[in-house]
């Protein structure tokens, strides 16, 4: 559900067959599950700079840490209701921005450290 990325090792993403509504990391060489939470619900991710920004398909983003052993929140927030249905689009990371997709509106949020 919603793609992978690989950080040093390391696959995160969302599962929906292994564990529904789970957001999960697991050792590329071994395949070990190195945890499976529920974060902000089933959906996507991309990564910069030390975090994952989960998007669920709900428009719920939760930007977490990229660490093997937990998955904890940094924060969490809702985007605007403006499309309807859930939110597919992968969330992108540019220029210190986190752009996110949802129907024909286009959402863009500063994060990079000041």
């Amino acid at each position: 559900m919603g793609g992978i990325v690989l950080v040093d090792g390391y696959l995160y993403g969302s599962a929906d067959r292994f564990r529904p509504g789970r957001w999960i990391c697991l050792e590329l060489r071994t395949g070990r599950r190195m945890y499976a939470e529920r974060g902000v619900g089933k959906g996507s991710v991309t990564y910069a700079d030390g975090m994952l920004y989960n998007l669920s398909e709900k428009g719920m983003v939760g930007p977490v840490p990229a660490a093997r052993r937990s998955h904890k929140l940094a924060g969490r927030f809702q985007i605007p209701k403006g499309a309807r249905g859930p939110t597919w689009a992968h969330p992108v990371v540019c220029g210190g921005r986190l752009y996110i997709r949802h129907g024909d509106f286009l959402y863009a949020y500063h994060i990079k450290a000041r």
